[in-house]
């Protein structure tokens, strides 16, 4: 699990803890008193509140969709859990003993320890599948620990290979590898086209393939010469609306150790 990951969980099950308090059956459950209204409603507040900013974190981090949806599943676990906890909080609400009514013939029959721990299982199965979901899905390239995060010119920007994996051969044994970017939210108005190739481009229309995509993240696709060696280097070339020409190089061993193995062995 990732510290981000964590926090929205943590900031998930604490903002399910205040809400719960400030409700008076659950204060008097969680505190064995009953709270003021001013201090149950602050907690409710409170509550809601620490639910948005694991929302906040959610979508700062991982973009809207997929954002929204980690919230969403660490909500569930956070909400599941505290369910599952409370009927085993040390401090009991005290009731009431009533002496035993004679039972009717349509008493429904207690359920069996088995019906509830079936129930209960049933009730943890999203809980389960999202768990596993989240240790098998591997990290987003840009957010991962090997990425790079530079400047070129005005712009700053994330770069990362898309997987850690030796290029792709395709049609015409053309070794094809895949690199992932992302410039700064104020900067893509400014940016006309980003390219990446190995070896220093001699002018503009040599700049390599061009990042492309929709959203934030830009994807490219590049060739890998076959006589190729990692102290040609990865160049980045930037084209600025305004005409500017940038350019910067990075250690192909810096941005993927599996390319620089795979060009070490090329023949």
């Amino acid at each position: 699990m990732t510290p981000l990951n964590l926090g929205v969980f943590l900031l998930s099950l604490v903002g399910f803890v205040a809400l719960a308090a400030g409700m008076p059956k659950h204060a008097k459950h969680l505190l064995q008193r009953e709270l003021s209204p001013t201090v149950s409603r602050l907690l409710r507040t409170l509550g809601w509140l620490l639910l948005a900013a694991a929302l906040a974190i959610g979508i700062k981090q991982w973009h809207t969709d997929v954002g929204l949806v980690t919230w969403l599943g660490w909500l569930t676990v956070a909400g599941l859990l505290l369910v599952f906890y409370l009927p085993l909080w040390p401090w009991q609400p005290v009731t009431k003993t009533t002496k035993p009514r004679p039972e009717k013939a349509d008493t429904p029959v207690p359920r069996s320890s088995g019906q509830v721990t079936s129930a209960a299982l049933l009730l943890a199965a999203p809980l389960v599948l999202f768990t596993w979901q989240l240790v098998i899905t591997p990290a987003q390239p840009l957010l991962r620990e090997d990425a790079l995060h530079g400047q070129i010119g005005p712009w700053t920007f994330t770069l990362a290979e898309q997987d850690k994996h030796a290029p792709e051969i395709v049609a015409l044994d053309v070794p094809l590898k895949t690199f992932v970017i992302r410039f700064c939210d104020a900067c893509q108005r400014d940016i006309r086209l980003a390219s990446l190739k190995i070896r220093q481009p001699h002018n503009a229309n040599a700049a390599g393939n061009a990042f492309a995509g929709r959203g934030t993240d830009k994807l490219v696709e590049i060739p890998v010469p076959r006589a190729a060696s990692k102290r040609d280097g990865l160049w980045l070339t930037v084209e600025g609306t305004d005409g500017s020409v940038h350019q910067q190089r990075f250690a192909i061993e810096r941005l993927s150790p599996a390319l620089a193995r795979f060009i070490e062995k090329q023949p």
